[in-house]
């Protein structure tokens, strides 16, 4: 006993500081365990979670009209515009077609300060408008306004710019134009989020909103690059935007008969 009571008290490896080295070594090593075994369940989880979201007649539809409209808003706001704004269009002739405008990078901040502008104040129309008419309905009137206004940028901008700058009130088409657009885009954007959160549990809600995120980060690389070579093959800028409000607005009807067959066939 004598000398176990010397062993404990003069050996270094039964100090105290040594145990907690040792136990503190252990948990690491446990932890590291855990964590390479939990990150491959994690993609499974998440991949066997997105599966059965994707299987949901009311959830799918509301991830891939996202993925169009994130797909529109790449292409026709952030690729084409400016290039429509600038003198992009200068190919197309004809009576209303395209010409481009020329604007200075004033008077493009000018452009996209004004749609910022109107999405601000429209967030709080928006919001109202999905819980009273109900979250497809304001997907379907977002869908539409954005469309058709993509669709008509480019025969305002054959009218050309009056005065000095964009926001000169007899510049009034373009500015109701983007106006349209701004609160299409705030529609879709509230809408979406507030539809799919509907459609799932809590459990599942997380998931659910990075599936409907992944989708629109997919539209947005396909919208992009379908953008330029579009426009770069029919050599018009505003005819690619055209078709791009056109595709939209096809999808926006898909969506809408199948979101009434839905609402019908589960009677809500």
């Amino acid at each position: 006993r004598h000398g176990e009571l010397w062993e404990k008290k003069t050996l270094p490896w039964h100090s105290p500081d040594a145990n907690e080295a040792l136990t503190s070594l252990s948990e690491r090593s446990n932890n590291e365990n855990t964590e390479s075994v939990s990150i491959p369940n994690a993609v499974k989880d998440t991949t066997e979670q997105w599966t059965r979201l994707l299987a949901d007649k009311h959830v799918r539809p509301i991830v891939i009209m996202n993925g169009f409209y994130m797909s529109t808003f790449a292409a026709a706001q952030l690729t084409l515009l400016p290039l429509l704004l600038t003198g992009g269009g200068t190919t197309a002739t004809g009576a209303g077609a395209a010409t481009g405008l020329a604007l200075s990078a004033t008077a493009m901040g000018q452009v996209y300060m004004w749609m910022s502008i109107n999405q601000v104040l429209s967030n709080p129309i928006a919001g109202q408008l999905a819980d009273r008419s109900g979250k497809s309905a304001a997907i379907v009137a977002g869908g539409t306004l954005t469309s058709l206004a993509v669709a008509s940028v480019p025969l305002v901008c054959s009218y050309g710019l009056i005065g000095d700058s964009v926001l000169d009130w007899a510049n009034w088409p373009m500015l109701a134009t983007l106006s349209f657009w701004s609160l299409g885009g705030t529609l879709l954007a509230t809408a979406h989020v507030a539809a799919v959160s509907d459609e799932v549990n809590d459990s599942s809600r997380s998931q659910a909103i990075a599936l409907l995120r992944t989708s629109g980060d997919v539209g947005y690389l396909c919208g992009a690059a379908c953008a330029g070579i579009s426009a770069d093959f029919v050599g018009d800028v505003g005819l690619a935007m055209q078709a791009g409000g056109a595709v939209f607005l096809g999808a926006t009807t898909w969506f809408g008969f199948k979101s009434a067959a839905l609402n019908k066939l589960y009677k809500r």
